[in-house]
Formats: C-alpha cells, structure tokens, sequence
C-alpha cells in the first residue's frame, strides 16, 4: 500500500511581485509544501530571473507552468495563452484540489475551463473588498458559480462579496496569515526618542501616503519628537516628499525606496509603529507583517482593519483620509508608552496564536473541507 500525498494546482494572475496575491499564493504554497502535498503553480507571468519568489519556488522544487513567449507583452494574452493550457495542466497533475488566491483574469478563465473537464474541486479566494473597491475584476460575476466555494478575508468582504457578484455559491470568511519573521522579534521598548514611524508598501494614491505626511506635520507641531519613514516606492513619492517640503518637516522623513520581502526583518525592526493610512486595502497584509514584529499598527478602517486590530487591541483605527484623527493617532502613539507597549506585545501574542501560516492554511483545508474537497493526511492506493 502506497500513501499519495494530497495535492493542489495554484492558479494565480502572476508570480513575480513581492506583495498581494503572489506572497498570498506562496503562504500557502510554502506550509502545503511543508505539510508534505505536491503543488504546481499555473500561472500567465512568471520571470525566474526578476521573480520575488524564484528563490522559494526552486527551494521548493515546485514546478509552474506559465507561456514561455516573451512577445506576449498585453496582460490579459499571456492570461488567455495560459487559460488555454490549462484543460491540459491540469488533466496532466490531477490535484485533488484548485485554488486561486484572486479573482482576476486568469482565475475567472480557468473557471470555465475547468467547468468542461470538472478535473477537482475549484475554490477561489476573494482579496477584495467589494463594498468600496474601486475597480472590481471585470470578468469575476459571470463565472462567480462556477466556483466550488469562494473565500474571503472578513465579514465585510463577505457582504460586500455577495451584493456585488450575485454569487448563489457558498461565500465563507477565512482570515489570511503572513510569512514568519526569521527570527523572533526584539520588541520596541517605547522609551527612546524619537519614536519612529513606519509606512511599507507601494506609493501609490490609495495608499495614503500625502495623508500620512500632513498627519505627521500635526505631530510634530503638537511637540512629538518624531520620525517618518516610508519603505516601498511608486508614483506618489515626489508628490509626498514635495508636501513634506512644503510643510518644513523634510528633515523628519525618509524616503528608503523599495525593498525585497526578505528584508522585512531588519526593516520593520527600525520602527516603532506601523502605519497603515490606505483608502483602500482588500486585507491589508502588512498589518500582519507588523504584528508578527510585535509592531502597533495605525491603521485607517479599510479591509479587515477594524475586525483585528480592535479585537485584539493591537493598534489605533481611525476613520479613511480624516488627517485630524490620524494625526492623533500618531500623537497616542508618540506620548503613551505604557499603552503602546502593551499594544506591542498583544500584537505579537495575537499573529502567534491566529495569523502563522500554519493556523491560515488550518483554516483554508477546513473550508475546503466543508465545500466537497474530500481530504486526508495521505490518500491510500494500491
């Protein structure tokens, strides 16, 4: 008698940006593997050479199929070149199991792929939150039931989810986990000055990074010795250290450019508090990635933002592009050690015992197991 591990296809838009859906997919691909199931990544952009994940993916050993024509430069072709492929992928590795961690194109095109050939069950995961998205996938709501099962990351998604899409599919809210630091964090102590401040991500315009520097000018005039570090680049970096200019506290922000998802470590070890000032997040990932430091998180009420931080008080909410309330969120933060201190620690504690990959992943076989997936351990043939 021979056990054959489990085993799943990973369908994902692109695998080469060290943030979003991609570090979604490889959480998972990463403790699936650890858990001993055979994996494959399908996929419409993948470049090995510029790729966030290469270096996970050959550890691995995982293979992944992706169109291996550099002309194929419009984004949705390589998705429909690899759409077209994957009636045979997928026949070929027979997974007990598809998922995707997104909706977008090439997710919803191997839905109806897979509705011709029904090779396993396909279970897709929602990074969005439908209620105040700005740009909702365009191809999503009309292959939505040709879903097993749909995933999501709060209660709001989850209404927002299915008053947007029209889904009559089971919709289901699994909270995501975030990547484990390397080593176990030194906490911040809070009682050196300055206390420094911490933006991670792209700069771009939902970000909220032009609020983020009015917000801290008004800590700084409030007295706060105090500094502001944005790690991560894009578009809206001029117009954010022009503001910062303009508003005289240039010497008080750092502008480090961007970075690679294994310095996260060393980056967040810098700050004392992370900032999270969007307009719009489908999660908001970083928030777990500064709490697995044991970071406070100030964060605007987007995504699951106020599901988290609030229940386990771990962070300061305050309401979207509202400068007064984060400015004195960033002045809390600044003049009450104590607080932040027990809020730090409470960070920590609470990834550890609910966002590891480990306990992600528990969630995400539960839920395919409630939706048909028939799982175990080790399937056993002759």
């Amino acid at each position: 008698m021979i056990h054959k591990p489990p085993s799943c296809l990973i369908v994902v838009d692109a695998l080469d940006a060290p943030h979003g859906t991609e570090m979604f997919a490889c959480i998972v691909a990463r403790e699936l593997h650890r858990r001993g199931w055979r994996l494959r990544f399908h996929t419409a952009h993948y470049a090995r050479k510029r790729s966030a994940w290469a270096g996970l993916v050959t550890e691995m050993e995982v293979p992944v199929w992706h169109p291996h024509f550099w002309f194929l430069t419009r984004y949705e072709l390589p998705c429909m070149v690899s759409a077209k492929f994957f009636r045979r992928v997928s026949r070929k590795f027979a997974p007990d199991v598809i998922w995707s961690p997104t909706t977008d194109t090439l997710a919803a095109l191997c839905l109806r792929e897979n509705a011709h050939t029904h090779v396993a069950p396909f279970f897709v995961h929602d990074p969005n939150d439908a209620s105040m998205c700005p740009r909702l996938p365009a191809k999503w709501p009309e292959v939505c039931d040709l879903a097993t099962a749909m995933s999501v990351h709060g209660t709001r998604q989850m209404q927002g989810a299915r008053a947007a899409y029209g889904i009559t599919r089971p919709v289901e809210v699994v909270w995501p986990g975030s990547m484990p630091p390397a080593r176990d964090p030194v906490l911040p102590s809070f009682d050196r000055q300055p206390v420094r401040f911490g933006q991670f991500g792209r700069l771009y315009s939902m970000k909220g990074a032009l609020f983020t520097v009015a917000a801290f000018a008004k800590c700084l005039r409030a007295g706060c010795h105090a500094e502001l570090h944005f790690y991560g680049d894009g578009p809206q970096r001029g117009d954010a250290w022009e503001l910062a200019a303009s508003l005289g506290i240039a010497e008080k922000v750092v502008f480090h450019g961007s970075y690679h998802h294994t310095e996260m470590d060393r980056l967040m070890a810098e700050v004392d508090v992370g900032l999270m000032p969007s307009l719009y997040e489908g999660f908001g990932l970083v928030m777990l990635e500064l709490m697995a430091r044991g970071r406070p998180v100030i964060s605007t009420d987007v995504g699951s933002s106020k599901e988290v931080l609030e229940a386990y008080d771990c962070g300061i909410v305050t309401p979207r592009a509202d400068v007064d309330a984060l400015a004195s969120a960033m002045i809390t933060a600044a003049t009450e050690p104590e607080r932040m201190r027990s809020m730090s620690l409470q960070a920590r504690q609470s990834w550890q015992e609910h966002f590891t990959p480990r306990a992600f992943v528990d969630r995400l076989l539960a839920f395919w197991g409630r939706n048909g997936a028939l799982l175990t351990e080790g399937e056993v043939v002759a």
